[in-house]
Order: structure tokens, then C-alpha cells, then sequence
């Protein structure tokens, strides 16, 4: 606000004076008598006053600094494609623990690693002589190219080396090689393959291995789309009956839409958890993960690798907080 000082021979004339420069509702602020008898008045230009008034009060207060390890752990997560919201609920949780500096890494790390659910370890049990013994069935369901075959040969070989029995049935009999592949893998492991392309051959393919603690079957890739194929595995898969658990393999590296299709569409298949697969080729498994965390689903394993027993994880809360900060297991 601008203040205008106004000198007359007295207090009238003054008055006057002001009025005639500034109009007639110029804000009279002071006066002061002078020593030869005069008068000045300070005066404010009204219109002026009250424009500066609207304009200091459309500026918004400076926000305080905010501090440097909220700023790192944003960094990190926008760099792992989380979502606004993700990032807006951990800086919160941050905030409220009270982490600061370095530490406000180790307080979203606890954070995050809550947002997914883990799946429990197959229910596979140990075969004693001469006991009877229902197999587990695990099923690898998900579309085409997602890495299937190559999950269910890491989960083989660590139950192999386990000491665990293990009978392979593939299901994918129109994927030139398919089949070939996974007797090449049987054969390494010691395990037997078997051939099914239905619901009843499969019944009949778990009842030839004899007495194999887990039974493992490898599916054809499906597109999301294909509705009819989609509803013919899920009543295959559905003939085991209570013995099966069956596993949705997706990649990290697939779009939040591309996720959340094959999710809705392979329901069918009544999938109990999830196998996150080609974590190794994306610094950005961020929406993988949210979209697990928003359906619900539980993981089972997490694959980062081609090797088979290098890169093939049992989820744990511990590489989901590292998924999501440092975009891989570390």
C-alpha cells in the first residue's frame, strides 16, 4: 500500500487538498501539525489499498522444506512406477513413524512389504513306506509367453533336490517343442512326463506316476480373450479336484491393464496365488505388484533369471520392499 502525504495551510485545507488528488475516499491515516501552523495528513489510495490487500491474500504461504528422506523415498518409488497413490500412503506412513534421513528408506521398506499378501508353501507332503499318500497338484495357468514352463522347471528341481518325487504332466500339446522340452527337463531331474488334453486324460495322467509326493502340470498359454478356451482348462483343472492348487504366472513386465485382463479372465481357473516371472527385465515392477496388492492375490514366487536355481524365489515381504525401492530382489 502506498502512503501519500498531503501538506495545507490547516486541517480543511488539507482535507481538501487529498480529496482533490486521491477522491474523496482516500483513507486518512494521520495528521501532523507543522511548526508554522500548517497541517499534513497521510493519506492512502483506497482502490490501491484494497488491490494489494487481494493480491497478498491470493498468495499462498511458502510451504516448509520438506525433508530430504521423503524426497529420496518418492524418488525411488516414482522410479519403480508406482502409482500416485502408493507414493502418496508411504510418504504418510513415513511421516507418521517419524524416520528421518537414511532412515525414512528402512520405515518404507517395513511399509510396503505389508502391501502384498504371501501365498503358504504347497501342501506337499512327505511319502513314508507304505502309506498311502494323496499327491499335491499344482497347475501353471497364464497367457502365452508369460514363463511357465520355465517356473514349473525351477519349482521341479528344487523339489528334486529336496528329495522330493515328482511327476510332470503337460497339458500344452499344440506348442510345437513343448512337450520335448519338458522331457529333456524330466530327464535331467529324474522325473517322468506325462501327455493330457483333457480333464479326463489328466485324471488318468496324475494316477500313472504311482507315488509322486507333487505332481506338476504345465498348461497352454491362453489369450485373455479366448473365452472358450479359458472355460475348457478351468473344468480340466477342476477334475483333479481337492488335491490342486493352481498358480497364475504373469510378467512384471506387463502393463496395470494387461495384468488386470488376465487376472479377470483366468478366474476361471480359480487360481489361489500368483508367480511373478522376468522381474530381471524391468527396473519398474511397481504395477505388477499393485495390481496383486489391489485383486488381493497372494504371491508364491517371485522369477528373475533364466537360471533354475539362481532365480527362482519363494515370495517374502523382504523382496517386495525391495521390488518396489530398489526395482529388484537384492
Amino acid at each position: 500500500m502506498q502512503i501519500h502525504r498531503v501538506r495545507g495551510r490547516d486541517l480543511k485545507d488539507a482535507l481538501e487538498r487529498a480529496q482533490r488528488q486521491y477522491g474523496a475516499d482516500a483513507l486518512v491515516l494521520s495528521r501532523e501539525t507543522m511548526p508554522d501552523g500548517g497541517v499534513t495528513v497521510a493519506v492512502a489510495d483506497p482502490t490501491r489499498a484494497l488491490a494489494a490487500a487481494k493480491l497478498a491474500s491470493s498468495v499462498p504461504p511458502v510451504a516448509p522444506a520438506r525433508e530430504r528422506g521423503l524426497d529420496d523415498v518418492e524418488r525411488v518409488l516414482r522410479r519403480s512406477g508406482a502409482s500416485d497413490g502408493l507414493v502418496a500412503r508411504t510418504l504418510d506412513a513415513v511421516s507418521r513413524s517419524g524416520a528421518r534421513g537414511p532412515f525414512a528408506l528402512d520405515a518404507a521398506a517395513e511399509s510396503l512389504a505389508r502391501t502384498v499378501e504371501m501365498a503358504p508353501s504347497p501342501r506337499i507332503q512327505r511319502r513314508a513306506p507304505g502309506v498311502q499318500v494323496q499327491p499335491c497338484v499344482i497347475a501353471f495357468v497364464g497367457p502365452t509367453g508369460v514363463g511357465k514352463t520355465t517356473t514349473l522347471a525351477k519349482l521341479a528341481a528344487r523339489l528334486v533336490r529336496s528329495g522330493r518325487r515328482v511327476g510332470i504332466v503337460s497339458m500344452d500339446t499344440h506348442r510345437p517343442g513343448a512337450v520335448e522340452q519338458l522331457r529333456a527337463l524330466a530327464s535331467a531331474i529324474g522325473s517322468d512326463v506325462a501327455v493330457a488334453r483333457d480333464g479326463e486324460e489328466l485324471q488318468r495322467a496324475v494316477a500313472s506316476f504311482g507315488a509322486p509326493e507333487c505332481v506338476l502340470v504345465d498348461t497352454a498359454g491362453v489369450s485373455p480373450r479366448d473365452t472358450a478356451a479359458l472355460a475348457a482348462l478351468g473344468e480340466s483343472l477342476a477334475s483333479v479336484g481337492g488335491s490342486l492348487e493352481t498358480y497364475l504366472v504373469l510378467q512384471a513386465t506387463s502393463s496395470r491393464e494387461a495384468i488386470e485382463a488376465a487376472r479377470t479372465s483366468f478366474a476361471a481357473a480359480n487360481p489361489s496365488a500368483w508367480v511373478l516371472t522376468k522381474l530381471d527385465e524391468t527396473r519398474a515392477p511397481a504395477p505388477a505388484l499393485e495390481s496383486a496388492m489391489a485383486s488381493g492375490a497372494r504371491l508364491a514366487f517371485l522369477c528373475d533369471g533364466q537360471e533354475v536355481a539362481a532365480h527362482f524365489h519363494r515370495a517374502e515381504q523382504t523382496h517386495v520392499a525391495d521390488l518396489f525401492l530398489r526395482g529388484r530382489i537384492a
